[in-house]
């Protein structure tokens, strides 16, 4: 018996000196666990980790399968037996926890248990977590001297937890600060928002340890906000994409001054992205960019579904990260204000020196030429008028010219085709009940001229609304790529194309591409949707 208990005493020393080394708190916390189970010989252990609002935020298990937790399905938050050590904060020893009054029973598919022993972490003076135990192997009850030990155990992981603390905290300060610091340096040496938005999603992507990052910046039109640059396993799939306001945690997050998180995106309503990812995003996190009078987009991090969850301080140190950038943010607008505003003083003064000096020295050259045709023969006469003519086109053109660098009246801006798109994304939503999936990629605005405009929304309108009417479709996704030609596409995942169903408007969206040079194509497949594709030339329109 004395030799037993000089091995146990043995074994927490060890355990003390081994998680005083620990640095990483996760390695920490899932170290705790398996010792406290070797220490007083129990068959499961959980660790709660509570949460701001004093409810378990995450449960650390041993003795549990994946395929067990996936059985069990969500883990408990507090009630029952979990909750009474939660409130009273107090060792809890009991024969058989199902016998106790607070006990609330098991899910389905939990496995049996009986004995309990349950003990408060607590770093700082504050409430950290609870470790709980359960079947004591052999079949017998955990004694006083299991709760001694235990609790031994929980006043040296206390110290180990605020030591990983402290570490990870000055870490990610240090992986912040260096990262606003090189985004401080690209700011001053002038390089592109462009450069800049891909920059900070990559250092948001390392500060956060996640899966994803994305910058979302909003549409000067339509104020979609559209996803500007990313970071991640998937960036490449997402540059382009819309994200609905008010639909998204993204959208939601462009409120100003609020932080939005999810735990699990895929079962928070609040946090369905417009993202087509070979994964689900799990974890996820949204902040503003900018000051409530001026947040400028929004900066999301997320990691796969199964991930640990964001930290507290991983969150804290991304809120100062995701502030700072939003300075630079400013600082790069207002330099790029600052250049256009130059370019356009010197268009301004190079249109008005054409206008005053140029063309008037022009007419005054026309003019005497003119009048000294007058004194010549007529084969002289007429090749003076030719060299007017050359001088009148060449005035009109310069004219034009003038026109041309003048600032254009902002009412005098047609819409653009991004935001005729938007608004057939908007009708549509309300036929289909949930919004399509959108991407963009390519100049879209500035590549395709109007009349191909034209087209392209006519066709939009014709794919949606077939959608719609015909395809009983849960998602649809709408890419519109601009290169040397526009691809525009139409997919979903619906029934396909019904018998019966008249032809005439996908004959009339062929026409539209023949007419152009370009082509038009249908893919249905029955259950795995339909899918349209119109191509066009921009060399040839």
């Amino acid at each position: 018996m004395a030799e037993h208990a000089r091995e146990r005493a043995k074994l927490l020393l060890d355990a003390m000196a081994n998680l005083g080394r620990g640095l990483d708190l996760e390695a920490v916390l899932n170290q705790i666990s398996a010792i406290a189970a070797q220490l007083v010989g129990a068959r499961y252990v959980a660790l709660g980790i509570l949460g701001d609002d004093g409810r378990i935020d995450r449960l650390l298990t041993v003795g549990l399968s994946a395929a067990q937790v996936r059985a069990i399905g969500s883990y408990p938050t507090g009630r029952g037996i979990l909750g009474e050590l939660i409130r009273r904060q107090v060792p809890l020893r009991l024969h058989d926890l199902s016998a106790h009054p607070a006990s609330v029973g098991f899910p389905a598919r939990h496995p049996p248990m009986r004995s309990f022993l349950g003990v408060p972490l607590r770093v700082h003076g504050t409430a950290f977590g609870n470790l709980y135990l359960t079947q004591k192997k052999g079949g017998g009850d955990f004694t006083d001297e299991d709760e001694r030990l235990l609790e031994a155990l929980a006043a040296g992981a206390s110290v180990a937890i605020e030591n990983a603390h402290l570490y990870e905290e000055s870490r990610l300060r240090e992986q912040s600060a260096r990262a606003n610091d090189e985004i401080s340096r690209r700011v001053l040496a002038g390089h592109s928002q462009g450069q800049l938005h891909a920059l900070i999603a990559d250092r948001a992507l390392q500060v956060a340890d996640a899966d994803l990052a994305v910058i979302a910046l909003p549409e000067p039109e339509s104020k979609r906000l559209v996803v500007r640059s990313a970071s991640g396993a998937e960036a490449n799939r997402l540059v382009g994409v819309m994200l609905p306001p008010g639909s998204t945690l993204s959208g939601n997050a462009f409120e100003p001054d609020v932080l939005h998180s999810s735990p699990d995106a895929t079962v928070d309503e609040r946090a369905q992205l417009s993202f087509d990812l070979g994964r689900e995003i799990g974890s996820l996190l949204a902040f503003p960019l900018g000051e409530p009078s001026s947040t400028r987009g929004v900066l999301a991090v997320g990691r796969y579904g199964g991930a640990v969850p964001f930290a507290p301080l991983v969150v804290e140190a991304l809120q100062g990260f995701a502030a700072q950038a939003a300075v630079a943010l400013e600082l790069a607008e207002h330099r790029a204000d600052v250049e256009r505003f130059a370019v356009q003083r010197d268009r301004g003064r190079i249109a008005r020196d054409l206008h005053d000096l140029a063309i008037q020295r022009l007419y005054a050259t026309g003019l005497s030429l003119l009048a000294a045709g007058r004194d010549l023969d007529e084969g002289h006469a007429q090749r003076i008028g030719r060299a007017v003519d050359e001088i009148d086109e060449t005035i009109a053109l310069i004219r034009t010219t003038v026109h041309r660098l003048e600032p254009e009246d902002a009412s005098s801006r047609r819409v653009g085709l991004r935001s005729r798109v938007y608004s057939e994304i908007d009708a549509a939503t309300t036929r289909l009940g949930y919004p399509p999936r959108l991407r963009f990629d390519g100049p879209v605005d500035a590549a395709v001229p109007q009349d191909v405009a034209e087209h392209i929304i006519a066709v939009l309108r014709e794919g949606l609304s077939n959608v719609a009417r015909h395809a009983h479709a849960h998602a649809v996704s709408v890419h519109l790529v601009v290169s040397d030609g526009v691809v525009l596409t139409v997919a979903d995942d619906g029934v396909g194309i019904p018998t019966g169903v008249p032809l005439s408007g996908l004959r009339n969206l062929a026409r539209r591409a023949a007419d152009l040079g370009g082509a038009f194509s249908v893919q249905s497949a029955g259950a795995s949707g339909t899918r349209l594709e119109w191509r066009a030339p921009l060399a040839q329109s």
